[in-house]
């Protein structure tokens, strides 16, 4: 099916710092979209110290449908998103992370999909994993597919299950003022899928459409320190943790109850183990971390009355691995229970 509507079709967010080595590839890259004739190019350059200027401005030079952005200081990816996406004018949004590559159709396939499902908000397909710098999605050779569970919404409060290549609606934002918050420094996306998720659909192809590149010295911000991932990401999601538990329906409450509390009775070692080689049998499945599980079902046992079991419940969890909504949730369980 071919792409139809008025240019631009697509607005693409390239975020760059210190990207230099990146950026010329990035550009080609996206020069190399089959719909690059109606693909809006908004390149934000937040404050940079390299010399992506001048590679930068040789581009825009012979193309008008690129915009350029740049701050004095350096802004989280999600304000210089933000930032992009207020003077997006295309009809489809996307980012486009300076060290990442697509399939040259990747944004026709994409918005092919929305245009056709008018209840879909944003989609998005599978990728390779890659640690080598600039391959392109056609030198790639029998490359790690990066696997992403089906979706669910609170397998999506355990983890996010949108990776680095989507595209989504710019009513999102120009109707329903959903935005990125500024202030998030590494899941930010995951926040606003969680959002979209809330009102809207979320559709995966199960297809190849781009390249995530993994540098080997984990210098990309979301696997050069996983404990600080981890800890914004439970702080993020904690409130939309608390308001799911509450707005279930009794009968939801208890099949949710007899799921995950049977879990907290398996020693974390083996459940640790168990999820392991579940994972490995269907990599499409996802298998909750024990301390979502513990998290929810001690909020669970909260809104039933049995603060006890509550308690009991923070209390395993917290000796076996450290958790600062489980350890702020037992210190309220204790004290509103003197």
């Amino acid at each position: 099916m071919t792409v139809t509507g008025n240019y631009p079709l697509v607005s693409a967010i390239v975020s760059i710092y210190n990207s230099e080595k990146f950026v010329r590839g990035k550009i080609e890259d996206l020069l190399n979209q089959t719909i690059f004739d109606r693909l809006e190019i908004i390149i934000v350059n937040s404050g940079s110290t390299q010399n992506e200027d001048s590679v930068i401005k040789e581009y825009m030079a012979k193309y008008s449908n690129i915009k350029y952005i740049r701050t004095e200081e350096r802004e989280t990816v999600y304000k210089a998103w933000n930032r992009g996406i207020r003077i997006a004018t295309g009809k489809y949004i996307t980012n486009a992370n300076t060290d990442d590559r697509l399939k040259n159709d990747a944004f026709q396939i994409l918005a092919n999909e929305l245009n056709r499902n008018s209840n879909i908000a944003l989609v998005h397909a599978d990728m390779y994993e890659s640690n080598i710098p600039n391959l392109t999605f056609d030198e790639i050779q029998n490359g790690k597919i990066k696997i992403i569970p089906l979706f669910d919404y609170l397998v999506q409060l355990d983890r996010c299950l949108v990776y680095s290549q989507p595209m989504w609606r710019n009513s999102l934002h120009t109707t329903d003022n959903i935005w990125f918050k500024d202030e998030l420094k590494i899941c930010g996306d995951h926040d606003f899928e969680i959002k979209i998720s809330q009102k809207y659909k979320i559709k995966h192809l199960p297809i190849v459409l781009g390249v995530f590149y993994v540098d080997k010295k984990k210098s990309n911000i979301s696997l050069n320190n996983l404990k600080v991932v981890e800890q914004e990401k439970t702080d993020m999601t904690k409130e939309y943790i608390i308001d799911y538990v509450n707005s279930l329906d009794e009968t939801a409450l208890m099949i949710l109850k007899s799921k995950f509390e049977l879990s907290t009775k398996i020693p974390i070692i083996f459940l640790r183990g168990k999820n392991i080689v579940q994972i490995k049998i269907n990599p499409r499945i996802h298998r909750f971390t024990h301390e979502f599980v513990y998290y929810v079902t001690a909020l669970i046992h909260d809104r039933l009355g049995e603060k006890d079991k509550a308690i009991r419940c923070c209390k395993k969890l917290l000796k076996n691995k450290n958790s600062k909504r489980v350890s702020e949730l037992m210190q309220c369980l204790v004290s509103t229970e003197k």
